[in-house]
C-alpha cells in the first residue's frame, strides 16, 4: 500500500503544472489578439475603428432601432461588418419580430457609412426582414396618397 501512495505522488509534478500553466496563457494571448473585441461608446469611436477596419463593438442607436454592431476584419478589399437588431422601433410590430437578428455587410474598407444604411452590401436574416419592412412602408404610402396621384395626373394631362 505504501508503495501506491509513491507511485501517485511521483504522478504530480511540478513541471506538468508548470506547463499546463504556460499553456493556459499562450491560449489567452492568441484568443485576446485574434477573438477579442474592442468596444465604443460612441459614434466617433466606432466610426474612426471603422475605418481602419479595427475589431471594435459598438452598440447604436438609429433611427428609432437600437442595433449591436461589431467589425470583425478584414476580408479582400472589404471590411466585414455583424449588425443585429437589439430593440426595434416601439410602435411597429413587424420590426419588433426581426429583434435578435443579424446580418453581415461587406463594407468597403476605407468607407464610414452605417451598415443597414445600404443593405446592398449585407446578407442575412436582417436584411431580409429590413427589406420587408421597406416594401410595406412604400406600399402604405403609395396606397395612401393614390388619389392625389390620379388627380394630380388628371391635372396634367387635361391641360
Amino acid at each position: 500500500m505504501v508503495k501506491k501512495v509513491v507511485e501517485q505522488r511521483r504522478f504530480f509534478n511540478w513541471k506538468w503544472l508548470l506547463a499546463l500553466v504556460i499553456l493556459a496563457v499562450i491560449i489567452y494571448v492568441i484568443w485576446f489578439f485574434f477573438f477579442s473585441y474592442a468596444s465604443c461608446d460612441n459614434w466617433d469611436c466606432f466610426n474612426a475603428r471603422l475605418e481602419r477596419c479595427d475589431r471594435v463593438k459598438f452598440i447604436g442607436e438609429n433611427e428609432k432601432m437600437i442595433f449591436e454592431y461589431s467589425v470583425r476584419g478584414k476580408s479582400g478589399d472589404n471590411c466585414k461588418v455583424g449588425v443585429e437588431l437589439l430593440q426595434g422601433e416601439l410602435n411597429n410590430q413587424d420590426s419588433i419580430a426581426l429583434e435578435g437578428k443579424a446580418m453581415l455587410c461587406n463594407l468597403p474598407r476605407g468607407v464610414v457609412m452605417i451598415p443597414e444604411s445600404n443593405i446592398g452590401y449585407c446578407h442575412g436574416l436582417l436584411k431580409e426582414g429590413l427589406q420587408d419592412l421597406i416594401i410595406k412602408e412604400l406600399h402604405t404610402i403609395l396606397v395612401q396618397n393614390l388619389g392625389r396621384l390620379n388627380l394630380e395626373l388628371l391635372d396634367v394631362s387635361g391641360a
